[in-house]
Parts: structure tokens; sequence; C-alpha cells
């Protein structure tokens, strides 16, 4: 080998090394954003998650979903359509013929069946529900209003910080909009229902500052109440939508003529309905920061440099 081999065989083992290094930093950088409502990584791959108990059924009718749908226990999906779903079918269960589908949907881009992430999915969102039951500053919602984080009952549970509110009563119309406003710490925000307040209609819509749909909670603490979610999406244009995780496990849950940005987990044993006009939209993944990226675009450079000397 001459000596200017040699050179180069170094310095080309320099340049992988230090690309190796970058691409190394990528991966355990953290992207800079504010601690979330800690769903798991397994629900935090669904736009919707049904409990499915007791073979019941999911009905979707006429709507999009733009994630994965989750379905646990024996639960059946049964799609009228037309519907549009952007994402996966995922069932916990063996295949026995549990979906059923109407000539005009669109999707879903796959169905999978013994998914075991659906049942820990499941596990996860309703050892969260329980978790955080019974807390909270009493709060009641009415109308178009402002409510600020910090003015929640600040709770540790499981080594995370929240802002937490117990919902004393809950009154909202069309055109109603609630802003929830972050606090200056990022913490995720839980509004708990309890059963004391009976079946519960969430309408108006919501508004965030300081905050993604990933950091709002809420949380359904009761069992066998009624759970309906209806923005009356048909009579305006998005952007307008309700924001954040309905979580309900044990109460019959129905999204009519809604728009949803966040996701919706739950059903309990119970028919589920997702019908007329819905659109469901799952938060997105979360992409490294601007800054990380440019430092692996530096690195890509440098060696591209050194292999155009190189072949000069």
């Amino acid at each position: 080998m001459t000596r200017r081999s040699a050179r180069q065989t170094f310095a080309a083992i320099h340049w992988t090394t230090a690309l190796a290094a970058l691409l190394l930093a990528v991966l355990v950088v953290p992207s800079v954003r504010a601690t979330e409502v800690p769903i798991g990584v397994s629900a935090s791959q669904y736009a919707v998650l049904y409990e499915g108990t007791g073979g019941n059924t999911l009905h979707i009718t006429n709507v999009t979903i733009n994630g994965n749908v989750g379905v646990g226990g024996t639960g059946k999906v049964s799609d009228s359509g037309p519907s549009t779903v952007k994402g996966r079918l995922d069932f916990s269960a063996a295949n026995t013929s549990q979906f059923s589908g109407a000539p005009g949907d669109t999707g879903p881009t796959s169905i999978n069946y013994s998914v075991a992430a659906v049942t820990t999915a499941l596990n996860n969102v309703n050892s969260l529900n329980s978790s955080l039951a019974g807390l909270g500053t009493g709060l009641a919602i009415s109308g178009t209003q402002t409510i600020n984080a910090s003015a929640g009952q600040l709770d540790t549970v499981n080594g995370v910080t929240y802002r937490v509110f117990n919902i004393t009563s809950y009154t909202a119309v069309d055109g109603n909009v609630l802003t929830i406003n972050g606090d200056l710490n990022g913490d995720p925000v839980v509004f708990n229902f309890s059963a004391t307040l009976g079946d519960v209609n969430l309408k108006g819509d919501v508004t965030l500052s300081g905050l993604n749909d990933d950091q709002v909670l809420w949380n359904f603490t009761g069992s066998g109440k009624n759970i309906n979610l209806n923005t009356n999406a048909s009579s305006y244009k998005l952007p307008l939508a309700f924001q954040g995780i309905i979580l309900a496990p044990n109460d019959v849950l129905s999204l009519t003529n809604a728009n949803l940005d966040g996701r919706v987990f739950g059903g309990d044993s119970s028919d589920m309905q997702i019908v007329s006009g819905d659109t469901i939209k799952a938060p997105t993944t979360v992409v490294p920061e601007p800054a990380t990226l440019a430092l692996l675009g530096t690195g890509m450079l440098g060696l591209a440099s050194f292999v155009r000397r190189r072949h000069k």
C-alpha cells in the first residue's frame, strides 16, 4: 500500500466514523416538546381504540379516519360506508371474519389479526384512566370560555405531572368555543368526568394554546354512561374541531357528525358508533428538530465532498 492510498484509507475511516456519530445523534437527541399524556407507544399508533368486549361491534358509516383503528377482545367492525380509513385496522383476536365492508369504501390500508399491540394499548390506557380518577379541582364548563391550565390541581402520578380539573357540569352548544391555555411548564391537562354527571354530550369546539392534541385528556371515569361527541361538523368548515384524547373505557361511546383532532379510546361492552360525517385526525408523529437535521446534513455534505476529492 502506498503512502497516498494509506492516507485515503485513513480519511475514509475517519469520515465514516464521523457520519455514524452524526446518525447516532439524530437517534438519541430528543425533540424539544412538552410532556404529553403517557398513553404508551402502542396506543400512540391509533386514532381509534375499541374495547370490543363481548363480541360487540364498532359501526363506521360515512366517515374519514386519518389514522389506525384497533379493536380489542372479540370485537367486530361493520363499515356500511362509504368511508375512508387512512390507516390499518388491527384486531387483537384471530381471524373469524369479524370485518364487513361496503362498496365504495377507501381503506383500511390493511386488515390485521392477532395483533398483540392492541391488547397492550388498551391495558395501558385503561390503567391511565383509573390512576387519574378522583383527582382535580372543581370546574364547570359552560358555553364559550377560556380555561388556564395553571388553575388546575397540580398532581404527579407515576412520575408525570398533570394539571387536573374535576368537571362538575358540561354544557355547550354549536358555535361555543372552549379555549385551553397551557401552563409555563407544558404540563398535560386532564378533565375528569365522574359517574355522578350521568350521560355527557360533548358539543362545541376546542382550541389549544401552548398545547397539542396529545396533551389534553378528556377522562371519563364512570361506568355505563352514554358519551356522545357531536360538533355539528356539516354546518361549518374545518379546521374547527374538538381537540384532545377522549378516554372512556367503561362507557358507551358515539361520534356523530363530529370533527375530532385527537384520539378516541373506549367503548366498553357495547356497540360503538363512528357515523354520519365524522372526521377523526390523529396527532402526527414527531420528527427530529431542524437543528438536528441540519447537523446530519452537514455531515453528509462533508462525506460527499471527501468522495469527490478522492475520485479526482
